[in-house]
């Protein structure tokens, strides 16, 4: 009898640390623990949860609904109501809490049915965590991910970002009207390339996959894009690495340049149109002069010869006369010849690009003595077509011109190389050069400008590139490439 009265008083002692570790752990917890009977009027609350709601107590607690405090919306407590009723637990549930001051926090709820050993409901228990800062956190980033995302889609560029290899992640609604398409669902998780056109697609591609690891150059360049019908258009892009939720990202815009590059075309044309005129000004200048000033130079000639025979040898003065009249004859022959040389030289036509170079050299030489030349030609198994021999010719002498007159040089390297599909001329001295603008001009003086303006236009015409490069004291270099087709 005595061993099971101790044994029963070790059980009794037992329960009983039990229940002392259980209170302190219900006293002491940070997150509110709460117990209600089967009406929901609260029985106990712990310290963590007084505090939550604003009491001073738990006594102050005693007599007041734990429905009444946690559901300020009938609504919530209604389906509360149905999880508790269907499932006998609800985790997880989120609502919002009256405190004494009338305070409204937003909470987070877990609850259980406390039943009878016979499952008669006694009522409810769980626990109350306080969410209110993480909703407020929430809201705000809502907040401004609504504020950014009205800035983007009102944005006047299409924005988008890419990731993995290429696939969009992001698109505003600019982007998706720009391409003609109905909503970002068409083009998110496709891959960028799919609307580039077959003409740009290989180098807008590499570049993008390079710009997805890493900053690359350029950041901004123009390529045409397909459009959802099927029609293309211009756009000018700027984009950079980026990184977002922890992965390697391309972002960037671009705009619509379509008439911009329309408009681009046309001046292009339209210069063309008018340095073919120029030429065949020139062209139609220099026949006259060769044809109607030469024929009346030679028949004179002949007449003065003629004239001559006829005058007695020892007639001094008649003679003397003829001769010099024959002389002024030839020399104003022979500028003229130089005049329409320099207007449209014969052997452009007739024996192509290099070998009038090399006349106009040997002819520069004659009447310039301080500047030496030196020409490279390579590369020509056959002629250029006669668009690019009088671009080229007509830069070569702006060039020499513009070096005399201006850049004090005593030396100028010059070569051209014929690189399909490529021309390429370049043109160094070691001159005074001059202050650049950002554009490559004179950056002072509007007439040292016209030379080069002239042949910017010339180089436009033919869609090529024009690379000026000077400095005070360095000289000044001119680098032309010229599609050949």
């Amino acid at each position: 009898m005595e061993a099971k009265v101790k044994r029963l008083e070790k059980e009794l002692k037992a329960v009983k640390d039990k229940e002392h570790q259980y209170r302190h752990l219900f006293e002491n917890s940070p997150i509110m623990i709460y117990v209600t009977d089967r009406l929901g009027y609260f029985i106990n609350v712990n310290q963590a949860g007084v505090k939550m709601m604003g009491y001073d107590s738990v006594q102050e607690l005693m007599g007041k609904k734990f429905q009444d405090i946690f559901f300020t919306d009938c609504d919530d407590f209604k389906i509360y109501e149905q999880i508790m009723e269907k499932k006998r637990v609800v985790s997880g549930f989120e609502t919002r809490m009256k405190q004494k001051n009338n305070h409204i926090l937003s909470v987070n709820l877990t609850g259980a049915l406390r039943t009878t050993v016979t499952s008669k409901l006694k009522g409810y228990e769980g626990f109350v965590t306080n969410i209110t800062d993480r909703i407020e956190a929430e809201r705000q980033l809502k907040e401004s991910e609504g504020k950014y995302r009205s800035i983007l889609d009102n944005s006047l560029a299409a924005i988008y970002m890419f990731q993995d290899g290429g696939y969009f992640s992001f698109v505003n609604k600019r982007l998706i009207k720009l391409l003609g398409y109905e909503n970002e669902n068409e083009i998110l998780g496709r891959r960028f390339w799919e609307f580039v056109s077959p003409e740009d697609l290989k180098i807008v591609k590499n570049r993008g996959l390079q710009r997805e690891k890493a900053e690359i150059q350029p950041r901004q360049y123009p390529f045409r894009m397909i459009r959802k019908d099927g029609t293309v258009i211009w756009v000018d892009m700027r984009s950079s690495h980026a990184s977002y939720m922890g992965n390697p990202a391309t972002v960037g815009n671009f705009i619509d340049i379509s008439k911009e590059k329309k408009a681009q075309e046309e001046i292009q044309m339209l210069s063309r149109k008018l340095i073919e005129g120029i030429e065949e000004e020139r062209r139609s200048l220099a026949s006259d002069l060769h044809d109607e000033f030469g024929q009346a130079l030679t028949l004179l000639q002949f007449d003065m010869e003629s004239l001559q025979k006829v005058i007695p040898a020892n007639l001094e003065t008649p003679n003397r006369v003829c001769n010099k009249i024959m002389e002024q004859i030839q020399r104003l022959a022979e500028k003229i010849r130089n005049t329409t040389s320099r207007l449209r030289p014969d052997l452009l036509d007739h024996l192509g690009l290099v070998p009038t170079l090399e006349w106009y050299i040997e002819d520069f030489n004659n009447r310039v003595k301080n500047i030496k030349i030196d020409f490279q030609a390579n590369g020509f198994k056959r002629r250029l077509s006669p668009d690019l021999e009088i671009v080229i010719y007509r830069i070569f002498q702006e060039s020499l011109n513009n070096i005399t007159k201006h850049s004090r040089a005593d030396s100028v390297d010059i070569k051209l190389t014929c690189s399909h599909p490529e021309v390429i001329f370049m043109i160094q001295d070691n001159g005074i050069g001059f202050k650049q603008e950002d554009n490559g001009m004179p950056l002072e003086g509007i007439s040292q400008g016209i030379g080069l303006l002239s042949m910017k236009e010339r180089v436009a015409s033919l869609k090529g590139t024009i690379k000026i490069k000077s400095g005070l004291n360095v000289g000044t270099t001119i680098g032309v490439e010229l599609p050949m087709n």
